[in-house]
């Protein structure tokens, strides 16, 4: 798991093409909605999942395990090949979470995914 509170963090990680570009475009989503307020600490972070990714990780974040996460809707981006989604833990502090759809996913958190976005399979 890799988490990214500033560009500079994106600038920093060893990413694939992709993975950068679904990254920058998530934190730049959260920058865009926060401005000059934006503090990580107090609204939250991007959190990129990998394949060392484990529920020790989700219960940290969450308090509870990927399987059961509450999430707040769900998108795929083809392009990315990652899905795009987001815990709130209140009103205003939440974690954007992108999962590559990769054979490493646990197919429960993979379900939950697919059936938050209302399918059988990622597109």
């Amino acid at each position: 798991m890799l988490t990214f509170r500033s560009l500079t963090d994106v600038e920093q990680a060893r990413l694939t093409p992709k993975l950068r570009r679904a990254v920058i475009r998530a934190l730049r989503s959260l920058l865009d909605a926060y401005g000059e307020n934006y503090d990580p600490d107090d609204c939250g972070f991007v959190v990129l999942l990998n394949q060392n990714t484990t529920d020790a990780d989700a219960l940290e974040l969450m308090g509870r395990p990927w399987a059961e996460a509450r999430l707040e809707g769900v998108t795929f981006d083809k392009e990315t090949n990652c899905f795009l989604t987001v815990w709130l833990a209140n009103n205003q502090y939440g974690l954007t979470f992108l999962v590559p759809n990769e054979g490493w996913l646990d197919p429960a958190f993979r379900a939950l995914l697919l059936e938050e976005m209302g399918v059988a399979d990622a597109p």
